[in-house]
């Protein structure tokens, strides 16, 4: 089984845009979860807020098509296909590598933590709400299932 890492790196920035485009959903509904924001604010200045924005989101696409391949690279090192079924698998083990490196942005990000803009999120982002944990797992789950299944039509197609 062959990769196609220029076709797993769109893929991956496809599922990335539904990500991000889910995670404002929860914005918008109340939900204090923002990880453009949290990246971007890793890079420029807080107070430059469309800077921020642009910069996050940028960075979280890259970083979606960066997922991608390495989703595919694996699974077909792996000699597993990739599809939806193998995304939900590998989304469910992202989502707990991004919430346990949220339980440490607090250490090394310059605005977040006691005293600074933005709470410290705990790990899985729990210190935001009861629901935020399960939302980084699903939404996660939900990028793996979309990307590999992109990926999956665009090679048989």
């Amino acid at each position: 089984m062959e990769a196609n890492l220029l076709i797993a790196a769109l893929s991956g920035f496809i599922g990335a845009v539904i990500l991000t485009l889910l995670i404002y959903v929860l914005k918008v509904s109340g939900q204090s979860l923002d990880i453009p924001y949290l990246i971007g604010t890793r890079f420029v200045d807080i107070k430059n807020q469309s800077r921020v924005y642009t910069v996050g989101i940028a960075l979280h696409l890259l970083f979606g098509a960066g997922w991608g391949i390495l989703y595919v690279f694996l699974l077909t090192a792996m000699v597993v296909t990739p599809n939806w079924p193998a995304g939900i698998l590998w989304g469910l083990g992202h989502g707990i590598f991004v919430g346990s490196m949220m339980g440490i942005l607090a250490d090394t990000h310059p605005a977040i933590g006691e005293g600074k803009p933005i709470s410290d999120p705990g790990i899985m982002g729990s210190s935001w709400g009861t629901l935020i944990p399960y939302y980084v797992l699903g939404l996660h789950i939900i990028y793996g299932a979309c990307t590999l299944a992109i990926y999956h039509q665009f090679m048989a197609g």
